[in-house]
């Protein structure tokens, strides 16, 4: 599954080496997002109990011509799960549909 391709919201990566996992960046709303993809493999992760797919709230601490998206670390993640299924319909449900 090209997931670049199916995801609901264009999606831009922001993965760093130091990062434990890779991580994209997309906005809905004028709100900035963070989807993280750990590994496939469970006992490959960081945390072994922790899910693959996490959401998160996120802040833009540059400026609107030089993007720096970070976690907003004060607001919960959204969304923990192994289904990117999951993740999709969360976004297409509850950031992308303007009637919220």
């Amino acid at each position: 599954m090209d997931l670049i391709n199916t995801f609901p919201a264009t999606l831009i990566d922001r993965s760093f080496h130091n990062d434990t996992c890779p991580s994209f960046y997309f906005q809905a709303n004028n709100q900035f997002y963070i989807l993280w993809l750990d590994h496939t493999d469970q006992s490959q992760r960081e945390d072994p109990e922790s899910k693959r797919y996490t959401l998160s709230i996120a802040v833009n601490e540059g400026d609107g011509r030089h993007l720096e998206i970070y976690t907003d670390t004060s607001k919960p993640d959204l969304l923990h799960t192994d289904d990117i299924q999951e993740v999709k319909r969360f976004v297409e449900s509850e950031l992308l549909d303007s009637a919220k």
